[in-house]
């Protein structure tokens, strides 16, 4: 194979690199936008989380409540900001880093909240292996930076 032929293999695979992760980024984007609506419209009362208007709001709720909408415009933020790295994968490396280190940072929440209160459901642990493989990102990016 010809030197030019394995520049050329290269490029085209840093390419299709870099529109995977561009994709990933965009399904993360919108992920986390979507999560946000719901927590800003939903509140910790709804189906999801087992818990009905009906049953009145205690003290404890409404802490529950008010802290989720709150991290509902941290989603929203996280959402906006994956969005706003799409064209941008290949050239800011930085950004990426300190959104990996608070998903990573999260996932531990996650799992500090299993181990002492209990799992959930099993589809906990795939948020958490989400966010524990996370940083894995930046390693890929490195691959692809400019």
């Amino acid at each position: 194979m010809s030197k030019v032929n394995m520049i050329d293999k290269n490029i085209k695979s840093k390419v299709m690199s870099k529109r995977i992760m561009q994709l990933i980024f965009a399904l993360i984007g919108i992920l986390a936008i979507y999560t946000a609506y719901l927590g800003f419209a939903y509140g910790a009362v709804n189906w999801y989380y087992g818990l009905s208007a009906e049953q009145g709001y205690s003290k404890g709720l409404l802490m529950l409540d008010s802290n989720m909408r709150f991290y509902s415009g941290l989603w929203l933020g996280v959402g906006i900001i994956m969005l706003w790295m799409i064209p941008r994968v290949d050239k800011d490396k930085n950004t990426l880093r300190i959104i990996a280190i608070f998903f990573f940072l999260g996932g531990i929440g996650r799992l500090i909240s299993i181990l002492m209160c209990g799992l959930p459901s099993y589809m906990y642990m795939f948020f958490v292996l989400l966010e524990f493989s996370f940083p894995l990102l930046t390693l890929w990016q490195k691959s692809i930076l400019k």
